[in-house]
């Protein structure tokens, strides 16, 4: 992933995502909570969580090992967390965002 830029990160579940009430993902840095993704921002289909991080997004994120993780809230009640999975953030040549004509 790369500051400035806008990912787009699918997440694979091993069950369908109909049993989902609630899901949140997280972005961490140096164990600080730097980003939150609710369900109204990301797309549940099948088996599958999608979230697309804007440039604000990224920018937020320093060029560290990110570590990121989904908690959801099952239909029952119920709540589980994936493991974290960790990527390295890539720096830009130009801080900051950038924008159509």
């Amino acid at each position: 992933m790369r500051r400035g830029t806008t990912p787009t990160i699918v997440f694979t579940l091993p069950f369908n995502v109909s049993e989902i009430n609630n899901v949140e993902i997280y972005f961490s840095q140096d164990d600080e909570l730097l980003l939150t993704k609710t369900m109204d921002e990301c797309v549940l289909a099948g088996n599958t969580i999608t979230v697309t991080l804007s440039q604000q997004d990224t920018l937020a994120l320093d060029e560290l090992k990110t570590e990121i993780q989904v908690r959801f809230m099952f239909n029952d009640g119920s709540v589980e967390a994936t493991g974290t999975a960790k990527t390295k953030i890539q720096k830009i040549l130009k801080d900051g965002e950038i924008y159509g004509n």
